[in-house]
């Protein structure tokens, strides 16, 4: 298992790369609440651990999220700053859900890879955000509520980033987003046609992520993908990815993201 700083500075980029208007901190927590199908959008996310009672911080955060008709939603990671909150969570009816990998690779290492393989011939755009969300939509079958949003987090991320789109003539076939925080840089919205999959599609969309993040100085890549998803993993395997630590998100039972 990493330390739990190597962890905590993954998880501060992530937050960074997901960027809400709808948030709040409080005693060290991040309370968001921003109507999206992006649960780390719409969670408690874990800084610090806090003297306050965690019954006091239950009520506080569970009015704020009763007033937005949204469920009460815990993100939490390995190495969480607070070590008792999930079995503390537990013990009050929270239920684990959602377990996702989250990945790293050495940039270098993974650039060496990448060097090797056969580069694609499918045309790579950099897009805006409004094209690169609404592309993203249409591959997902999402709304246009999820679209307009999905736009919106994209326009209010800070730190630098790089919206790719691959092509096929004038159809758009697969999306990924570059996110840069330093010497991190996080792959994320990795996405091809369904039609279309297996052609090698994410592969060269994710090598000029890679090549990008070089060219801005990160020194390492992560990337987050569920544990069950295994064509995905064995696809960052091949280019050095391994795994670094997981997050899950906690719900009380009968929630309706406790699925």
């Amino acid at each position: 298992m990493p330390d739990a700083g190597q962890i905590a500075r993954i998880e501060e980029a992530s937050l960074n790369a997901t960027v809400v208007p709808e948030q709040q901190l409080y005693n060290g927590w991040v309370v968001r609440w921003a109507d999206s199908a992006a649960k780390r959008a719409r969670s408690v996310n874990i800084l610090a651990p806090s003297a306050v009672s965690l019954d006091e911080r239950l009520d506080y955060v569970a009015g704020i999220y009763k007033r937005h008709d949204l469920p009460l939603l815990f993100r939490v990671a390995d190495g969480c700053p607070d070590a008792m909150l999930e079995s503390a969570l537990a013990a009050r009816g929270f239920r684990s859900f959602g377990h996702t990998l989250v990945m790293t690779a050495s940039l270098r290492h993974a650039n060496d890879i990448a060097a090797r393989q056969e580069q694609g011939a499918r045309q790579l755009r950099a897009v805006d955000a409004q094209t690169f969300a609404a592309q993203v939509g249409r591959l997902k079958g999402a709304s246009a509520p999820y679209i307009a949003e999905h736009a919106l987090r994209l326009s209010s991320v800070a730190v630098p980033k790089q919206m790719l789109l691959a092509y096929d003539g004038q159809v758009c076939v697969g999306a990924a987003l570059g996110v840069f925080d330093g010497k991190l840089m996080g792959i994320f919205d990795v996405i091809s046609d369904t039609a279309r999959r297996r052609q090698g599609i994410a592969a060269q969309l994710l090598r000029a992520q890679l090549q990008e993040g070089d060219k801005q100085g990160a020194t390492q890549a992560y990337l987050q993908v569920e544990t069950g998803n295994q064509p995905a993993r064995e696809l960052y395997a091949r280019y050095g990815f391994t795994n670094h630590h997981q997050y899950w998100y906690m719900s009380l039972a009968g929630g309706q993201d406790d699925q």
